[in-house]
């Protein structure tokens, strides 16, 4: 088996962050999304083939085996079927293909998913009937014996039924964006993008189910969820862009009066100065060291530090991985 990583979305709905990097990048628990999944694939022994955009293939650098699309811009990419075909093609693949979609982070080990593995296409699959702030409509929804109950009989089960993005939707249980497609359906996919049908693997899903086959769900625990669902990413997307280089990326939001919020995102090994007016900071992943006046002390994801009016700080970010904070305040200089 080959796994095949999807990176080649370009974040649109992160707004001026994912401008600036892709979804891939983010830190989520301490690490990139994309460090989460290549984790995971080397546990299970299975080589990753990783496929994205021109626009982002610096973020890609040093990474093997990556795929380079030829999109700038969202209007040109492939979608989602399309780059799966893409990447069989070139990269020649004549195995079974674990496909992740990387836009989600998911706590769960795939040991058990792949496990459940038995010939026929496989999803992953998530409840999200405990979660309001997910909305099962519009998500792809399958429907399974025992689907309108948590928990269900079992979390291996034959599929009924997929939907794609309908309302209302067939149940409470989603599809997580992690499939595995055995070889046989490889002639199938190819027929479907010449065809050019909708291009979300979700109508691919329901294009196989229509021709009669087979297929498998197997309910992930744990987390789950699209980064870019995060709060404090959903609160930056109409923030205006401020910054963008080797040291950070940092987004404003004018809250009217005397205030600002910003977002910043610190580079591995860089420093961030704040001076002038009050700030509080909260810090929501990564770690590093913030200098307030004379006190230094070590900060990480869901610490809070108030700085007060005419006081120098810096925050550096000694770790190798980005650090990121929110910080609310009276406006003032800050370089």
């Amino acid at each position: 088996m080959r796994a095949l990583i999807l990176a080649g979305g370009f974040a649109t709905r992160l707004g001026p962050i994912g401008e600036a990097m892709p979804k891939a990048m983010i830190t989520v628990e301490g690490d990139t999304v994309l460090g989460h999944i290549l984790r995971k694939l080397e546990k299970l022994g299975v080589e990753p083939l990783i496929t994205t955009n021109k626009r982002f293939e610096p973020f890609f650098r040093g990474y093997p085996n990556v795929l380079i699309e030829e999109a700038t811009r969202e209007e040109e990419k492939l979608g989602a079927v399309s780059a799966i075909a893409n990447a069989i093609e070139r990269a020649g693949i004549e195995d079974d293909l674990l496909v992740i979609c990387v836009d989600n982070y998911f706590s769960s080990d795939l040991k058990g998913f792949i496990s459940s593995y038995t010939g026929e296409p496989l999803v992953g699959i998530y409840y999200v009937g405990e979660h309001p702030d997910m909305r099962a409509e519009e998500m792809a929804t399958v429907k399974f014996e025992g689907s309108e109950r948590y928990p269900p009989p079992s979390r291996s089960f034959y599929i009924q039924d997929f939907r794609e993005k309908v309302k209302p939707p067939i149940s409470q249980y989603v599809s997580t964006g992690i499939y595995v497609l055995p070889k046989r359906v490889f002639p199938i996919l190819r027929s479907y993008c010449a065809a050019k049908k909708q291009d979300a693997p979700g109508f691919f899903i329901q294009h196989l189910l229509q021709l009669g086959e087979r297929m498998k769900g197997y309910l992930l625990e744990g987390e789950w969820y699209d980064v870019s669902h995060k709060s404090y990413l959903q609160t930056f997307r109409e923030a205006k862009l401020v910054k963008n280089d080797r040291d950070a990326i940092r987004c404003e939001r004018d809250l009217g009066g005397a205030l600002l919020l910003s977002l910043t995102i610190l580079h591995a090994g860089c420093v961030h100065v704040i001076q002038g007016g009050d700030r509080v900071c909260f810090f929501v992943d990564g770690e590093g060291e913030m200098k307030v006046g004379e006190k230094i002390r070590r900060v990480r994801g869901k610490d809070v530090i108030e700085i007060e009016s005419g006081t120098r700080a810096e925050i550096r970010n000694a770790s190798g991985r980005d650090l990121i904070f929110v910080s609310v305040g009276t406006k003032g200089k800050t370089p």
